[in-house]
């Protein structure tokens, strides 16, 4: 139970004064413990005065000095008012909300210390007031779990008193957990990879703003940012413009504790951190069937290339952003849903690099060879001869850029694709901020 620290006034008077006094403080004591018992679920907030120990002598007089009985003093200055400690949650609380942490006042006297812990004994941090007022936990405790907490603090006449809360936190019906997040921790990447994070439950929009505070992206050197929702379980982070190579990117998922919704908390911590490589960017232009690949903006190769038949299979336009690779992998016309018995294939490709999850890859195609730089006959893909392929796969990483420009031999752009992949770069700046509930993030 967490308790109230008090300085009593002056004890002089008659004796019948004096025994209704303590009745009077009897009747207080019963009525606190009354009021703290107990172990009630729900968030509580306890308080408990408690006397300076003054006790008055046989002969009428206050220990520690005081008025004689029988007799008043005109120069008694006011005493000074209880020192009231409160801690909240209060002691013995059930199910406390992780998102609203730990609160300590001490209100008619001044806080020395607080310390807060989990029962792995991990601390929770917190920030003291300037006055030693009060004090306050740093972000959100997490869900299940049980925390002790100890205040110490000095009352008017400087008399040190100590509180102590135990308590719980709420197992919450819904969690916000990680399904998964690109890119991979360690990795090294395109200047077109942006932080994904895919939530195995969708929090409520009015709480995107909660999940995108507990997300900090933090790069080296700074470049500004912001979070942008993709999905309604899909939020991605991404520079204004591609990044520069070389910047070193660290993620920091703090989400344990956070209120998702209504029923809904987060329920994990961490942490991944990745760096931008070269920046290899290709340009496929359809109208005449060749893809010029730039390093750090320099032209390194022209290849011929051909892509999805007119207008029967054309292939997307836009900015898309590699996603995986593949040595080999059998391609299949069911998987991407063609039901034309002309259209079947079941292939064996080499070299594939996967650019869309509807199915769009650039990969070898040697079946159509004589088409390359030449006529657009693929079922959407991007293909080109083996040996180009080769090179291609050796030099491309997951989160380069391939942009497929819009023109007539092309479909619409990816935006529009029910399974686009990464098409945040499609995007105008002020289009992907409408897509954030807190806007550009602050230097981190």
């Amino acid at each position: 139970m967490a308790h109230q620290l008090g300085q009593g006034g002056s004890a002089g008077g008659r004796r019948t004064r004096r025994a209704a006094a303590l009745t009077a403080a009897a009747a207080a004591v019963a009525l606190l413990t009354a009021a703290c018992g107990g172990g009630s679920s729900g968030t509580k907030t306890a308080t408990a005065p408690v006397g300076n120990g003054q006790t008055a002598s046989s002969s009428g007089a206050v220990a520690g000095g005081g008025t004689p009985a029988g007799t008043t003093s005109s120069s008694s200055s006011p005493a000074a008012p209880p020192m009231v400690l409160t801690a909240n949650p209060a002691d013995g609380t059930k199910g406390a909300d992780p998102s609203k942490g730990i609160q300590i006042s001490a209100a008619g006297g001044k806080l020395e210390s607080v310390t807060a812990a989990d029962a792995s004994g991990k601390t929770v941090a917190g920030t003291m007031a300037a006055d030693g007022s009060s004090w306050t936990s740093n972000g959100n405790l997490a869900i299940s779990s049980n925390y002790t907490v100890t205040a110490k603090a000095l009352d008017a006449s400087g008399a040190e008193k100590t509180t102590t809360s135990k308590f719980s936190t709420l197992v919450p019906q819904k969690k916000l957990g990680l399904d998964h997040y690109m890119p991979d921790d360690g990795t090294t990447v395109g200047v077109g990879q942006p932080v994904s994070i895919v939530f195995t439950n969708a929090p409520n929009e009015k709480n995107r703003d909660a999940v995108e505070k507990a997300m900090t992206v933090t790069t080296t050197p700074h470049v500004d940012g912001a979070w942008s929702w993709v999905g309604a379980k899909q939020v991605d982070w991404r520079p204004k413009d591609y990044w520069a190579p070389g910047t070193k990117v660290q993620v920091h998922m703090g989400l344990n504790g956070v209120k998702a919704g209504d029923v809904t908390y987060g329920s994990y911590t961490k942490d991944f951190s990745f760096t931008i490589g070269d920046a290899l960017i290709s340009t496929v232009d359809l109208a005449k069937d060749q893809m010029t690949v730039t390093k750090n903006g320099q032209v390194i190769k022209t290849i011929p290339v051909s892509g999805g038949e007119v207008p029967k299979h054309m292939t997307w336009s836009g900015k898309m952003v590699v996603l995986e690779k593949d040595a080999t992998l059998q391609m299949t016309s069911a998987s991407v849903n063609f039901t034309d018995a002309s259209d079947f294939y079941d292939l064996k490709v080499q070299d594939a690099v996967k650019l869309t999850d509807s199915g769009t890859f650039v990969h070898a195609a040697p079946w159509n060879e004589g088409k390359f730089g030449r006529v657009n006959g693929s079922h959407g893909c991007i293909g080109m001869s083996l040996s180009n392929a080769d090179w291609f796969f050796s030099q491309v990483k997951i989160g380069d850029v391939v942009e497929v420009l819009k023109n007539s031999a092309t479909k619409d752009n990816v935006t529009s694709n029910s399974n686009p992949g990464f098409d945040d770069w499609n995007l105008t700046w002020d289009q992907w901020l409408k897509g954030s509930a807190t806007g550009v993030s602050a230097p981190q």
